[in-house]
């Protein structure tokens, strides 16, 4: 009797030895899946809140990386960038060009700037290149001299995108707060910008172009100029079809985009 007691006893301990085990099984297998389809997500979306002091969202990558640029020391919360020279985007592409590469066939992407400049002529903004066609679709900024003050133009290489140039005739001169939004659909493209206070995007057009991948895709300045200067500060780069999450230092897990304070 005591041997079957005994042997009973055995296998009820090997039984719940072995469902504790799968128990573990299970929670190791559903934590690396959350580690994964978080990872998936961050990879796929282009967003970044620009918080911290770097960029949050790895797949970025420079093109004529500005020598004086940080994220969050300048200003707290912004990406800073103080523009060289000679830097147009016009018949060539020469500015510090923050991108990320994609093969995507659509996006709706926007950013919100503050833009500084001593200069007849800087540029920036939003930007979808291919660098395959040397070709591409932009919704720039133009900082002019005092009389245009600037222009918000909606461009591919050396030719508009549609409409005329914005005409930008309030603000003061030398000194710009604005939001730009771009998205793709296809080979359509449509823009849209909104001022200091508005609450509603101005509607800029729709135009059709084609750009082969892969493609480059995120925002850009410079002085086009051979002498003056530009400083812009960029609050974020929002995915509006793919957010980006982060976990702020600590603070519960939010979806970034135009949610921080503004000048």
């Amino acid at each position: 009797m005591k041997n079957r007691n005994f042997s009973c006893c055995l296998q009820v301990f090997h039984l719940t030895e072995r469902k504790s085990l799968l128990c573990l099984f299970v929670l190791c297998m559903f934590a690396a899946l959350t580690i994964w389809v978080g990872g998936v997500e961050a990879a796929d979306s282009f967003g970044d809140p620009f918080d911290g002091n770097k960029l949050q969202n790895p797949n970025w990558e420079w093109n004529n990386e500005p020598p004086n640029w940080d994220v969050g020391e300048t200003r707290d919360g912004y990406l800073y960038m103080d523009c060289e020279t000679n830097r147009n985007l016009w018949a060539g592409d020469a500015s510090h060009f923050l991108y990320q590469e994609t093969d995507t066939d659509t996006f709706d992407v926007e950013t919100h700037f503050r833009a500084v400049w001593e200069t007849n002529s800087a540029v920036n903004g939003l930007l979808v290149k291919s660098p395959g066609d040397n070709n591409w679709v932009t919704i720039k900024f133009w900082a002019r001299d005092p009389g245009a003050r600037g222009h918000i133009q909606y461009q591919t290489r050396e030719a508009g995108m549609g409409p005329p140039d914005v005409q930008w005739r309030f603000g003061d001169h030398g000194d710009i707060e604005m939001s730009l939004r771009l998205k793709k659909e296809g080979d359509t493209y449509t823009a849209w910008y909104k001022a200091e206070g508005d609450e509603d995007w101005m509607d800029i057009g729709q135009g059709n172009f084609v750009l082969n991948p892969p493609l480059q895709l995120g925002i850009y300045a410079g002085v086009a100029d051979p002498a003056g200067s530009l400083e812009v500060e960029y609050e974020y780069f929002t995915d509006n079809m793919n957010p980006f999450n982060v976990d702020p230092n600590g603070k519960a897990t939010t979806t970034w985009g135009a949610v921080k304070t503004r000048y």
